[in-house]
């Protein structure tokens, strides 16, 4: 079977050695861009990568400048080694962004409180989209053009889909949101080298234009359940095996949700040991809270209920409540196929927080700053929008 043939930017060189690469050279605005890489497929991926580029707003001159320091074939970059060095050998000018965030996880990693996997994964795509890019040549033009490639970046669910041919439709894009806080991880990332590693990094290299930087979460997001899709989404649940979960798994922690108004990461990281021992109440530690301040929330009939249930199937010597989920991450992923499967449509596992606080506003259970206290809301600011909801009542009672 003959090889393929390959475009016409792309031709073999021959090394001294017999090894084979392959050099690709375009022309786009008059400017020659070329790139010698190791396999025709990384070859041939230069067009896709430099066309991004320039339809994210770079000029042809700036997206050869800009590829020839990042050494990378993809906005999203290669694989990186997995042996990158120490953080000892960070300690110099030539210190890449690869470096400096590898060095920023280490040392997180040896902390007695680690970064939250949803966190984690910010950090580690700032880190692959860069790669050997040097911290000390960043400039505030290479981070806009950043952010305007990703917000046109698949994200992955949806660029493997793509990959496999399995995807319907257009693919969704990294949100604004998201890309803001990649910006941060960055920027918390590279504050730390400076700190730590003598890094130096260009002083205007995060004062962007308001029209620049991506906008935060507005907090206007109001989905609620409709009536059905409770239901529907507990009847979408299957025999439990590998990120799929049964009926009851669903009802127990969607219903605990409902309940008590935690967020995702509290009520996977909830453990045992951290409810009182009458049973009517759940603390939960600083390090699971979003704020990083501790809090005590009160336990209605129907979560004391669910959490008898939980202890009933739970193994031996299982420290977590809902231990049937191995990670957050698994909650997460596995409750957007849930939906999916119900065919209930933009409906995120956090949204079930707004719906619990929404209802516990209505039922006229708690007073106001009790209400606050329990679902951790630190300011009126953002507890404005259920204030409307609420029916005052002067006793702290969830049955």
């Amino acid at each position: 079977m003959s090889a393929p043939e390959l475009p016409n930017h792309i031709r073999i060189k021959t090394l001294k050695d017999g090894a084979q690469s392959f050099e690709a050279r375009l022309k786009r605005e008059g400017i020659e861009i070329s790139g010698t890489f190791k396999t025709s497929k990384e070859a041939e991926a230069l067009g896709a990568t430099v066309d991004a580029l320039i339809n994210g707003g770079m000029s042809a001159q700036d997206c050869k400048q800009f590829l020839k320091k990042k050494k990378t074939t993809s906005p999203q970059a290669e694989a990186l080694d997995k042996t990158l060095p120490e953080e000892s050998s960070a300690r110099t000018n030539n210190l890449t962004v690869a470096e400096a965030i590898q060095a920023f996880l280490d040392h997180n990693a040896k902390l007695h409180t680690s970064l939250p996997s949803n966190y984690l994964t910010d950090y580690e795509y700032v880190r692959d989209f860069w790669g050997n890019f040097p911290v000390n040549e960043l400039r505030n033009e290479d981070l806009a053009n950043f952010i305007s490639v990703t917000l046109k970046t698949p994200i992955k669910s949806e660029a493997n889909r793509l990959k496999k041919g399995t995807l319907k439709g257009t693919p969704r894009t990294y949100a604004e949101a998201t890309v803001r806080k990649f910006i941060f991880a960055m920027k918390n990332a590279l504050f730390w080298n400076i700190k730590n590693n003598e890094a130096t990094i260009n002083p205007f290299l995060f004062n962007f234009d308001s029209k620049v930087m991506p906008g935060a979460w507005n907090g206007k997001r109001e989905r609620r359940l409709l009536k059905g899709e409770e239901e529907r989404i507990y009847n979408a649940g299957l025999e439990r095996s590998d990120y799929t979960y049964t009926k009851q798994d669903w009802r127990n922690i969607i219903g605990f949700g409902l309940e008590t108004a935690m967020r995702q990461q509290e009520i996977g990281k909830a453990m045992w040991k951290h409810v009182s021992q009458d049973g009517y109440k759940l603390h939960i530690p600083d390090k699971n809270t979003k704020g990083k301040i501790d809090r005590t929330i009160l336990l209605s009939k129907r979560a004391r209920e669910i959490i008898a249930l939980q202890q009933a199937s739970c193994p031996e010597n299982s420290l977590r409540i809902f231990h049937q989920f191995p990670s957050v991450k698994a909650i997460c992923d596995s409750f957007a196929k849930l939906t999916t499967r119900a065919g209930v449509e933009d409906f995120h596992f956090h949204d079930l927080r707004h719906e619990a606080t929404s209802r516990l506003c209505i039922s006229g259970k708690l007073p106001l700053m009790a209400l606050m206290e329990m679902t951790g809301h630190k300011s009126m600011t953002t507890f404005r929008g259920y204030v409307h909801l609420i029916t005052h009542g002067d006793e702290l009672r969830l049955d």
